[in-house]
């Protein structure tokens, strides 16, 4: 165990490691390159380890394995290591996807629990406020105004750390930690961090209720009712506040979405215009958005549906199945099917107009928070 305890905390300590460059140090550096190789490292290793145990294989287990495999073969079939757009895609999927290993080993064997994982959080939130300023910073030093109207792409790893203080024991605290991770949501005027954020509020909110102390039902009805107040409040009052963020709603309103509505189209008729029956099942190549849009589609689905076709959406359709199939599972207790359902919902969400699979920036995280969940064959969250 004390080996596993050990790993675990390098491989947490090296994701800090590798999203501290940029904003602690140089991007792109040595040090970068070592954190990098650390992860992927220790995450291979227990990729076979756990292929190659004899352990009976869950079916989301085993459509991860496939979609990563898909992604994995298509890139060295298709794909083109000098072609930064493609090189960059495949290495958003190898980090994103590689570390549900061995976060689903160390969850199986003891040692991944809620004490752990509130570590990891720990860890990461710092980093994802330094970056959050790094970034804005980077931003403005590249205008001649001084305007401070700017979208903050960071603000999507703030979205991503949201599940992680569910499992904040004290509820006050944890109300006060989440108002404090919305005020970045909303600062970043990410227009899809702000919608995906809100459902997470919403269901941060339900599970406070559903999670209330039977033996002090009083008193913890009345403590959540005046936190759940001041946080609805504070949200509301600090989005009004932020003229930028409304008039960027408004416009998703009167159908501004950035262009996407257009690059949608060029893939989806692109796919569907095909006549050849090997395109519309197994797509156009890794990254093939790009040569048919000019840009990756800022959607899941159409990525897929470019990329591989309808092998690949089906793989996806999988994955998601069969992680609703624990919320439905009546064996587990409602504060772990509730903590799962925020993650996936999240993912869904950010699946239709983000990078949700490809995202090295968050989607480490959201495997992480999957492997712990699914992995812990216990019925409740420890």
């Amino acid at each position: 165990m004390k080996k596993l305890d050990f790993v675990r905390d390098i491989l947490f300590i090296s994701f800090a490691g590798y999203f501290a460059q940029g904003s602690l140090y140089t991007m792109g550096s040595l040090m970068s390159k070592l954190f990098l190789l650390l992860i992927l490292g220790i995450s291979i290793f227990y990729f076979l380890i756990t292929v190659i145990s004899q352990d009976k294989k869950s079916l989301f287990y085993k459509g991860w394995t496939f979609f990563l495999i898909l992604n994995i073969i298509g890139f060295f079939l298709t794909g083109d290591f000098a072609k930064s757009h493609q090189f960059g895609m495949f290495k958003g999927v190898l980090t994103s996807s590689l570390v549900f290993y061995p976060a689903y080993y160390f969850a199986s064997k003891g040692a991944l629990k809620s004490k752990h994982m509130l570590r990891f959080f720990v860890l990461m939130l710092p980093i994802a406020i330094f970056s959050f300023f790094s970034n804005a910073s980077e931003i403005l030093s590249q205008r001649s105004s001084v305007s401070e109207d700017l979208v903050n792409n960071q603000a999507y790893g703030f979205v991503a750390l949201m599940p992680f203080v569910f499992l904040i024991k004290r509820r006050m605290l944890s109300i006060v930690v989440m108002a404090f991770i919305m005020f970045f949501i909303i600062q970043g005027a990410k227009r899809g961090a702000v919608i995906t954020g809100a459902g997470g509020i919403v269901l941060f909110i339900y599970y406070q209720l559903r999670t209330i102390n039977k033996k002090n039902k009083v008193k913890g009805y009345a403590l959540t009712f005046i936190g759940i107040s001041g946080l609805a409040f504070y949200a509301n009052d600090f989005y009004k506040k932020n003229e930028y963020l409304i008039s960027r709603m408004q416009e998703l309103d009167e159908g501004g979405v950035s262009g996407r509505d257009t690059i949608f189209a060029t893939i989806f008729n692109s796919w569907v215009q095909s006549d050849n029956l090997w395109n519309l099942i197994f797509g156009y190549g890794f990254a093939a958005s790009w040569d048919i849009a000019g840009n990756f589609a800022h959607n899941d689905w159409l990525e897929l549906l470019s990329n591989f076709g309808l092998l690949g959406v089906t793989l996806y359709v999988i994955i998601f199945y069969a992680a609703l199939k624990y919320i439905f599972n009546k064996q587990w207790t409602i504060d772990k099917r509730l903590l799962l359902l925020t993650v996936i919902l999240s993912w869904f969400t950010i699946s239709l107009f983000s990078m949700g699979y490809t995202n090295l920036g968050n989607g480490y995280v959201r495997a992480i928070l999957l492997a712990y969940l699914i992995g812990n064959k216990n019925k409740m969250l420890i």
